[in-house]
C-alpha cells in the first residue's frame, strides 16, 4: 500500500492544481474550492468531471478558420445572387477576419453602394483603409461616423487615433526626456 500512495501522491497534487487553476480562470460557485481543498484527488477529480471536460467544446471556437473560409465562399456565391448590403457587410467582416483588407474594402464600398444609411460599413471600411496604409482614403469615412456618432464603437478605436490631449501629453513627455 506504501508504494501505491507513493505512486499517487504526485499526480494527486498536480490534479489538485489543474483543478484549482481552472477554479481561478472560469470563477464557478465557490462550493467548487471547498470540493476540491478537502476532498483532496477525490474531490478535484469530481471538479474536473462536472466542470472543466465541459470546457473543452469551447476550444472549438479558437480553431475556427476553415468554418469561416467555407462561410466565405458560400456568402462569394449568396452575394452573386442577392447582392445585398447585409450580405457584402458580412462578407467584408469575415475578410478583415482572415485578414484580405483590399477585398474587405471593396465589400464594404459594395455595401455602401447598395444602402448607404447606416454607418458601420463606412467605419469599418475606414478601418480597413488605415490598415492598408490610406489614411487620406479613410478620414472621409471616419468623419462622417464621428460626425453623425461620436462614440460609435468607442472602446474598441479610443486607442487607434489621437486625441489633442493625449497628443498634448506626448509632446510633454518628449519635452521632459530630453531636457528642454
Amino acid at each position: 500500500m506504501g508504494l501505491l500512495s507513493h505512486l499517487l501522491f504526485p499526480w494527486g497534487l498536480l490534479l489538485q492544481g489543474f483543478a484549482i487553476i481552472h477554479f481561478i480562470r472560469r470563477r464557478p460557485d465557490i462550493y467548487w474550492i471547498y470540493i476540491i481543498l478537502f476532498l483532496g484527488p477525490l474531490g478535484a477529480l469530481i471538479y474536473i468531471f462536472v466542470e472543466a471536460v465541459p470546457d473543452i467544446g469551447l476550444l472549438r471556437q479558437s480553431f475556427k478558420v476553415f468554418p469561416r473560409r467555407k462561410r466565405i465562399s458560400e456568402l462569394e456565391t449568396i452575394v452573386r445572387d442577392n447582392p445585398s448590403s447585409g450580405n457584402y457587410e458580412e462578407l467584408g467582416d469575415l475578410y478583415v477576419d482572415d485578414g484580405r483588407l483590399q477585398l474587405a474594402r471593396a465589400a464594404f464600398d459594395n455595401a455602401i453602394a447598395a444602402r448607404a444609411d447606416t454607418l458601420d460599413p463606412f467605419y469599418r471600411r475606414g478601418v480597413c483603409a488605415l490598415q492598408l496604409g490610406d489614411a487620406a482614403g479613410a478620414l472621409p469615412d471616419l468623419e462622417r461616423v464621428v460626425s453623425k456618432e461620436p462614440d460609435h464603437d468607442f472602446y474598441r478605436s479610443a486607442d487607434c487615433f489621437p486625441t489633442p490631449t493625449r497628443r498634448r501629453d506626448k509632446e510633454k513627455k518628449l519635452r521632459h526626456s530630453s531636457g528642454r
